[in-house]
């Protein structure tokens, strides 16, 4: 085994043999850490790596992140080994059986639409390589125990020596730093620059990653309840609310929204998220976020407003979604306020929808930073209203 020493971490490198990778993977001592994207080759692509390891020719090496010293992190490879358990397992999921419910995998709801993956028309499989493993050590067992009904054979006709003979290497990183946040932020660094297969990750699936530099992030940016909310069927992208209000919270007006970022809106996503999970205020961001508990509290608030009978989970626009939207997550979120969808606001909410909707290019171009501009403070202004009446109506009985 080789070794080199980087800034960041120690790193080894070396080989095992298909059998040694198998054994790592049934055993455990290699895991999928919680940002790694599902399967998402194809029988074929399977065949093509069986083959090129039969006939010596060059794949990649895997490369495995220590952890807090205990867990052992994929970080790039999990394709390949997902391909080379399914070819000796011999089983393929059946793509009828295993379709991706994930929401990251949906094309969020967003006035920049026509920034999209590759990749996005080939909906991934619903499949990890620890579908296989929840059921056995070995192949034995898990032949035993698994639902062949929603596999196809995969019959591979591979010999014992072709397991034990083939190898792909490995390098291994060991991280200096004892922290975990330091050694989050190093893997964070090393999975945004790998491309696996020469398959780029999707804007979502890459910002994604940035969560896992802060412990249960994950479920601030990507709350279940607002998938909940879709425009056209697609669920909304919550990050692109919050973003946009972090930077209105810092100025208190929208005249500078998503300035010089047009054409580069996940940029600005992805500068907002670091901004939260470095827990220091970016120079255009003012952080929406604070702690756990008071997270937890303001989101509370937000559920319980969204999942009112009277509050509407679909829309036909974006126009109608961030009118409904953007003053809700801005008092809810970031001052905590209670709100309630009654009357006197909705017919508010749906008399500005109209009201926009009366401008043909607003519902053109609604990403025009000048019309979301318009619906930023036009939803703020109608949500601060009805508090300040809430109040002053309390302050009056009182």
């Amino acid at each position: 085994m080789n070794s080199s020493t980087t800034k960041g971490s120690r790193n080894y490198y070396g080989e095992y043999s298909l059998k040694q990778w198998i054994k790592f993977i049934l055993t455990k001592e290699i895991v999928l850490p919680p940002y790694q994207r599902v399967f998402i080759w194809t029988e074929e692509d399977v065949k093509d790596l069986i083959n090129s390891l039969q006939n010596g020719l060059f794949v990649p090496p895997i490369i495995i992140g220590n952890y807090g010293g205990t867990t052992n992190y994929i970080l790039d490879g999990q394709q390949r080994l997902s391909a080379i358990l399914i070819a000796y397992i011999g089983l393929f999921p059946n793509k009828e059986n295993f379709q991706s419910s994930d929401p990251v995998y949906k094309d969020t709801a967003n006035d920049n639409d026509d920034q999209k993956d590759e990749n996005e028309d080939v909906p991934p499989l619903e499949w990890k390589f620890s579908y296989f493993t929840k059921e056995g050590w070995n192949k034995r067992d898990i032949l035993r125990k698994i639902d062949k009904s929603k596999y196809k054979i995969l019959d591979l006709k591979l010999s014992d020596d072709f397991w034990k003979g083939s190898y792909i290497g490995f390098s291994l990183i060991i991280p200096k730093s004892d922290k975990k946040t330091e050694q989050q932020k190093l893997y964070t660094s090393v999975f945004r620059n790998i491309n696996i297969k020469g398959r780029s990750l999707s804007q979502i699936e890459s910002r994604k990653s940035l969560y896992f530099q802060r412990n249960g992030f994950n479920k601030w940016f990507s709350p279940p309840f607002a998938y909940d909310i879709t425009i056209n069927n697609a669920p909304i992208d919550f990050v692109r609310y919050l973003s946009l209000l972090s930077q209105y919270k810092k100025d208190d007006n929208t005249r500078g929204l998503a300035q010089k970022y047009k054409t580069k809106m996940e940029q600005y996503y992805e500068s907002y998220i670091l901004a939260e999970v470095n827990n220091e205020d970016e120079s255009i961001f003012s952080r929406l976020l604070g702690s756990k508990n008071c997270n937890r509290s303001r989101y509370d608030k937000l559920k319980a407003c969204i999942e009112n009978k009277d509050f509407p989970k679909t829309f036909s626009s974006i126009i109608d979604a961030d009118i409904y939207l953007f003053g809700l997550i801005y008092f809810t979120i970031a001052e905590g306020k209670v709100v309630s969808i009654i009357g006197d606001l909705r017919q508010k909410l749906e008399g500005k929808i109209d009201e926009l909707k009366k401008d043909k290019t607003h519902i053109k171009s609604p990403s025009n930073l000048s019309y979301l501009r318009q619906r930023v403070q036009a939803s703020i202004d109608i949500y601060r209203c009805l508090l300040t009446n809430q109040t002053n109506k309390s302050n009056n009985e009182a």
